[in-house]
């Protein structure tokens, strides 16, 4: 395992620390260096949050991160660190402050690679310039960015097919412009029977992208094609496809839908066929847009067939497989996903925790150490932490909620949501019926899907909630507080007011 280590000049006082975490859900943060990382208290959180190899620290003034790391200095200087190729390799920072001294360094699982350091009088544009020079060397794919209708922040699993119907149907009524109308969560039988019907569905996956197209957008489909329930069929007939773990047995790779769940084996070439088959049949049925989410799954640390294989390499040999049965081009969204081994593959990726018509899940983030969890708070937190991400794939900040019925978000905090698509770019995603939508709702909805250029932070030395909150078009308030004038969850832009909003709004209208 490849290493190397600094000792910086510095003062640990007034230094702040930029972590990206693992995959799409884990946490990136800026905070002051002497400050605590949050772990995980529950252990598949740990799995299906995180790297489970690699945990943030939990130590006060260690803190761990992934790809890139950025410490910086009371004057915008300092240093930045970045691996130059993610292929077959993750690799892992840690900076660790003793109360006297800073210690920075990395470490390498699989094969060597290079890594850029340097001291910098701009830690902003250093980060910038790494980033892209690592997703420069991995052939990253930024198309242009959709507009995107998925099903599942108000239907989740309990999607039909005539509520997609009559959702695109409606979106035409309203001149909505959505590119893509995406199926999510709900329509099959069981996870890893994809092509099999649930019972609720109302017909088959099969079934929809006619209509769709017809209705002039274009057809998208939800997979969590590297899990596999105890309960389905793909389990019963192959469960030597299975990752395992020291005793034998098939890996538990997390907990959803009520109950655990298995990651398939993608160093088995029997699994990498029946990916490639599986991309190319939902193909076959009229999709061309992919969301591939709970990718983490073929990258945990289990016993594998081919035991030569690292984890990256296994994940990227998953992902490759379905991207050769889904077409080059096809466009693929990745989610749940190990962020910079899937650059070059994925078109899009999510690059923060799922939002939530609420604003923060305290119990869990606080009490549980836990940020990974769907909340409108921790969606902005992480993926404003990343926006250096968009020279990777075009960035997901995941959907704009509008709606005011079934949410308990003020004006202010939707209004802040709003201003975060429009502050990192990429994707812009909706998932509110069309019908549920008032006036406001509607206009709130038409600003958020207009397509923008991705904006640049102003400074890392100030923050408004441990995340990267001011931007040249406008800072964030994540606190719980006012802070200079701006309200509690709010956000306020800095030049033609567009998404602005007063401090008195504090409803929950």
């Amino acid at each position: 395992m490849t290493s190397r280590q600094w000792t910086l000049p510095v003062s640990p006082a007034g230094l702040r620390v930029l972590v990206n975490g693992y995959q799409s859900w884990s946490e990136a943060e800026l905070r002051p260096i002497e400050d605590t990382q949050a772990t995980p208290l529950m252990r598949w959180r740990q799995e299906q949050g995180h790297d489970p190899a690699f945990l943030p620290s939990g130590a006060p003034g260690r803190w761990r991160s992934h790809t890139l790391i950025a410490l910086i200095r009371p004057d915008g200087g300092g240093w930045v660190g970045c691996a130059q190729d993610a292929t077959r390799t993750f690799t892992h920072w840690e900076a660790h402050s003793d109360g006297a001294a800073v210690q920075v360094w990395y470490t390498q699982e699989g094969p060597e690679v290079p890594v850029a350091w340097e001291e910098t009088p701009d830690v902003i544009r250093s980060v910038e310039a790494q980033a892209a020079r690592l997703g420069q060397n991995m052939g990253a794919r930024t198309p242009p960015p959709l507009r995107v209708w998925c099903s599942w922040y108000s239907y989740y699993r309990n999607v039909t097919l005539e509520a997609m119907i009559d959702n695109a149907r409606q979106a035409r009524q309203y001149g909505l412009e959505f590119d893509v109308f995406q199926l999510d969560d709900g329509f099959q039988a069981d996870l890893g029977d994809w092509t099999e019907p649930s019972a609720h569905f109302g017909g088959h996956a099969r079934d929809l992208p006619a209509a769709l197209t017809g209705l002039g957008v274009t057809p998208g489909l939800w997979l969590a094609p590297f899990l596999v329930a105890p309960t389905s069929r793909l389990f019963a007939g192959h469960p030597e496809w299975m990752l395992r773990d020291r005793q034998g047995n098939p890996l538990l790779a997390g907990h959803n839908w009520g109950g655990p769940y298995h990651a398939l084996d993608t160093t088995h070439p029997d699994v990498l066929d029946w990916l490639r088959e599986l991309a190319s049949t939902v193909r076959g049925w009229g999709y061309t847009y992919l969301k591939l989410d709970f990718l983490y799954g073929a990258a945990l640390p289990g016993v594998r067939h081919d035991p030569a294989v690292g984890r990256a390499q296994a994940y990227r040999m998953g992902l490759q497989a379905l991207r050769d049965g889904a077409g080059e081009d096809a466009f693929l969204l990745g989610c749940g996903a190990p962020l910079a081994s899937s650059i070059g593959l994925v078109d899009a990726m999510r690059t923060g925790p799922d939002v939530a018509p609420f604003w923060d899940e305290e119990s869990r983030r606080v009490w549980l150490g836990d940020a990974t969890g769907p909340s409108a708070r921790n969606a902005l937190h992480t993926s404003l932490s990343r926006w250096y991400q968009h020279a990777w794939y075009q960035p997901d900040p995941d959907v704009m909620i509008a709606r005011r019925e079934l949410s308990l978000l003020s004006r202010n905090e939707r209004h802040a949501l709003a201003g975060m698509l429009d502050v990192i770019g990429g994707l812009r995603a909706s998932s509110d019926p069309i019908a549920m939508l008032d006036a406001e709702g509607l206009e709130l909805l038409r600003r958020s899907l207009q397509i923008s250029a991705p904006d640049r932070p102003v400074t890392l030395t100030r923050s408004f909630g441990g995340a990267v909150t001011h931007f040249s078009r406008g800072t964030f308030n994540l606190e719980d507080t006012l802070a200079e004038g701006i309200p509690a969850h709010g956000y306020q832009e800095h030049h033609g007011m567009r998404l602005a909003v007063t401090t008195s709004e504090a409803d929950f209208a």
